[in-house]
């Protein structure tokens, strides 16, 4: 019974989110797999889903099909809502997740589920089988440098950090200006090293970041304007990796990678990435249906991160 009920659940959150308009209960009840029995018992069923969906964390919108009209209610699950933010975890709790996130996978691709999906759009219902923001989860989580960088320029003390960079690794830096670019964070200030005002990128920081113990060590310019430092364009320094994914499953990963080869079960694609930890905290919740090939590095640190954990 209690498999009965997730399966249950599953189906109705593919539904909500895949759908582009609200969805009526009546509609619901005759396309989701899993409501069974009289109306008045699939009815109870359907509230009961609803709550265990919210008491979740799960968004539901409720909606009218036409604001012209008193029709029946629908629902759906706003997309943008559905957004998984996962703080610093260790190795094993990554490696439980990981596990938690294949069974959504699976279920996903689930016939009941697809053909749930398909069968709202034979019936006009507009909907679709892209599925790739369920899994728009966050691991750079900025708040802790912001908050060392902010103490570190409201007392003019000096920074030093690691960063993922093809040259210099170590950075000594005088802050000057935190801000939010683009999408992401970023620290303008004089780089000690290159004896000039650079850009760096919060999510490239390798490191913890360490404040001098002095006070009052610089002082910012007056005609400093940090507009002038931003870059027109995002570039990034991208690193490349070659990655067996198991067939009919990563969608996500596959998606964004380039297909070299097919060997077995597995096809070999070309992916790119900015920071290592990050990538490899993706790669994590793909579990068994991904293998690393190169670069070795890779490997090496996808072992260390995993702190000894293995199936």
């Amino acid at each position: 019974m209690a498999d009965n009920k997730t399966e249950r659940l599953i189906n109705l959150t593919l539904a909500l989110l895949a759908t582009k308009r609200y969805l009526t209960k009546s509609e619901i009840l005759e396309n989701v797999a899993g409501y069974k029995g009289t109306q008045e018992a699939k009815e109870r069923m359907f509230e009961r889903d609803k709550d265990d969906l919210r008491s979740l964390g799960i968004e539901i919108e409720v909606g009218d099909l036409d604001v012209f009209f008193e029709d029946e209610p629908g629902y759906r699950i706003p997309q943008k809502s559905y957004e998984l933010v996962v703080p610093e975890l260790t190795g094993r709790e990554l490696a439980l997740i990981s596990i938690a996130s294949n069974f959504w996978n699976d279920s996903i691709l689930a016939p009941s589920a697809q053909s749930g999906i398909r069968k709202l759009q034979s019936l006009g219902i507009p909907a679709v089988v892209d599925f790739d923001f369920r899994m728009k989860y966050r691991f750079e989580n900025p708040s802790q440098n912001l908050e060392v960088l902010s103490t570190a320029i409201n007392q003019r003390s000096k920074v030093t950090f690691s960063y993922d960079s093809t040259t210099l690794k170590v950075r000594h830096l005088e802050p000057y200006r935190v801000l939010f670019w683009n999408g992401f964070w970023y620290l303008i200030g004089r780089d000690l090293d290159r004896k000039e005002i650079r850009i760096f990128k919060l999510s490239r920081f390798v490191s913890a970041i360490q404040i001098s113990k002095k006070k009052d060590e610089f002082e910012i310019p007056d005609n400093f304007q940090a507009t002038d430092y931003l870059p027109k364009s995002d570039v990034a320094i991208l690193h490349r990796a070659k990655i067996n994914i198991r067939k009919d499953s990563a969608l996500i990963l596959r998606n964004r990678g380039v297909f070299l080869e097919q060997d077995g079960e597995y096809e070999t694609f070309e992916l790119t990435y900015e920071n290592e930890l990050s990538f490899l905290r993706e790669l994590i919740w793909y579990e068994s249906n991904i293998m690393i090939v190169e670069p070795v590095s890779l490997k090496d640190a996808l072992i260390t991160l995993m702190g000894g954990v293995t199936k």
